[in-house]
């Protein structure tokens, strides 16, 4: 069995009370019916119950109830770790578990995440080889219970598809490239690659066509696609007021959003001049934001879910529109001031809680929200 993580994966650490966007805080905090079924009665009142499952019912201030003044959560300084709930006990840690491999990840969503991925010089896989471990007891709130988790399900996928994935993480991992023509250069391979695959010979002619495919000639044929119009700037506008609509109408975030909405809802996008001069700000801070995509190409693009070559259209998509609602909500925190590491890391924490959709819904709202789910070429080229 293999084991693949980014090689910062073993050094991450929580920060607890020190934590500047605490996880416990303003989203859906999800409790498994295992869990919940071993939780005393008091702690159940804090929960309700949704269609997805159970969530715990948070605070006005949109606080988790079981964080204490320090910010740390009292059912495991009571009970310990194996008393909360897997989201809980495993968050920002993410786990895929295939028939030969396991993936591990960390979300970006967690400050303490960025910090660590961003004093890496570059974004890096790990391959380990690992004995898979046998299934063990632990005690929840005083009771023995079968150690079981949401991601002991093992997918069988398409080795094709690892191999496509990998190599889209090269591309956008290759510094000769801006982010922007890497991210637009995998979306039209992509394209082609779901061609192979409607005929039939996807896993016959991949390795033939990744040889001959001049990634350079490419870079060409698509230009810079680097200027600000009109267009692009009122998508980019549109983007961010849609995907934030239903936060900032539930009070979630409503202290980042909603300063940034009224920006958003005044902008006017005639004057593309103001993004020329958000760009040297933006600027020093390519890398990061290279290695944030580099991270999503690794976790988002294939999971256990994705089958053809058309799911991992629809992520690219949907990283496109990370990128787009991102640089929005950059330049509108920077074309009138700085752009701060702190505000970087909160715009990307904010943005990917947001935008952590699970992958039924994404193709919801694809399917609701644009005439076709995969998207023509100049559509994708306007977002990126």
């Amino acid at each position: 069995m293999k084991l693949y993580q980014p090689d910062y994966y073993d050094k991450f650490q929580c920060t607890a009370s020190a934590c500047p966007m605490t996880c416990c805080m303003q989203w859906r905090i999800a409790v498994d019916d295992e869990t919940l079924f071993h939780w005393q009665e008091d702690w159940k009142k804090h929960v309700k119950e949704v269609e997805e499952g159970h969530i715990i019912r948070l605070n006005k201030d949109g606080m988790c109830p079981f964080l204490n003044e320090e910010k740390l959560c009292k059912i495991v300084l009571s009970h310990g770790e194996q008393a909360i709930s897997h989201t809980c006990q495993t968050f920002p840690r993410e786990e895929h578990r295939y028939n030969d491999r396991i993936e591990q990840c960390l979300t970006p969503g967690c400050p303490a995440v960025l910090d660590l991925m961003w004093e890496q010089d570059d974004f890096h896989i790990l391959e380990k080889e690992i004995k898979e471990k046998k299934t063990q007891t632990q005690k929840i709130c005083g009771q023995k219970v079968k150690e079981t988790s949401q991601n002991e399900e093992i997918c069988e996928l398409n080795p094709v598809l690892f191999k496509i994935r990998n190599w889209f993480l090269e591309i956008v991992n290759d510094k000769q490239l801006p982010l922007n023509t890497a991210l637009e250069i995998c979306f039209l391979i992509a394209l082609d690659l779901y061609e192979l695959e409607q005929k039939g010979v996807l896993e016959k002619e991949f390795l033939h066509y990744k040889n001959i495919t001049d990634l350079q000639k490419i870079r060409e044929a698509i230009g810079a696609n680097d200027q600000m119009t009109e267009d692009r700037l009122e998508e980019y506008n549109l983007l961010f007021l849609d995907i934030s609509e239903i936060y900032r109408k539930q009070n979630i975030y409503a202290d980042f959003l909603v300063p940034l909405a009224k920006e958003a809802e005044d902008l006017d996008c005639q004057k593309t001049e103001c993004w020329n001069k958000f760009l040297p700000k933006l600027a020093q801070w390519k890398q990061h934001l290279r290695k944030l995509f580099a991270e999503e190409m690794s976790s988002a693009v294939i999971t256990p879910g994705t089958e053809p070559v058309q799911d991992i259209l629809v992520k690219l998509e949907w990283m496109a529109m990370e990128y787009a609602v991102l640089l929005q909500v950059l330049f509108l925190h920077g074309y009138k001031g700085e752009i701060t590491y702190e505000k970087l890391r909160e715009s990307v924490c904010v943005i990917f809680r947001m935008m952590g959709y699970a992958d039924d819904d994404i193709w919801e709202y694809m399917e609701n929200c644009f005439d076709q789910v995969i998207w023509p070429w100049e559509y994708y080229a306007l977002l990126v």
